[in-house]
């Protein structure tokens, strides 16, 4: 039913192993992990990143979507860029992270990250406001809870990419 079912993703650097499996929770190193459960964009650590497109209309999509979230008077708390989509996800899925936002990487990049962050407590979305999230159209909004993702879904502007 294209649904994923669970995930491992492996960060050689620090070894850390995260896991997750539907019904199951999510893991780091074995030991269990959750989401902060952040609400609001004032107080989140956000993550995100440039990708590999770098057309002028892209890279100014990408530019205001930064100063939406980060402006005031309901800027986030800080913004970081890690480099990889699936550590980004499991960032959140572990509690360093309140939310993540890209557009145009893979399903390769998401489809293990998103069940771990499903199971350890949090969400994924959309950028596209009422559209249901599609691991195949290269967009994703992880968050530490429906009402953050929401909230995110609001202010950032999706980019169109081809489909995988």
């Amino acid at each position: 039913n294209k649904t994923v079912m669970f995930g491992v993703i492996y960060n050689p650097i620090l070894d850390h192993l995260y896991t997750g499996r539907r019904g199951y929770g999510a893991q780091l190193n074995g030991f269990p992990i959750r989401v902060t459960g952040e609400t609001q964009l004032t107080k989140s650590l956000l993550l995100c990143e440039m990708g590999s497109r770098r057309d002028a209309a892209t890279m100014a999509t990408k530019m205001q979507n930064i100063a939406a979230v980060c402006s005031e008077p309901h800027a986030c708390h800080g913004l970081r860029m890690q480099g990889s989509a699936a550590l980004n996800i499991c960032a959140v899925a572990a509690g360093s992270a309140d939310g993540y936002w890209e557009c145009g990487m893979h399903i390769w990049d998401i489809a293990a990250a998103s069940i771990i962050l499903t199971e350890a407590g949090g969400c994924v979305l959309s950028p596209k406001s009422g559209e249901e999230l599609c691991l195949l159209k290269r967009r994703i909004i992880a968050a530490s809870s429906v009402e953050l993702a929401t909230v995110l879904q609001s202010k950032i502007q999706h980019i169109e990419f081809p489909s995988d």
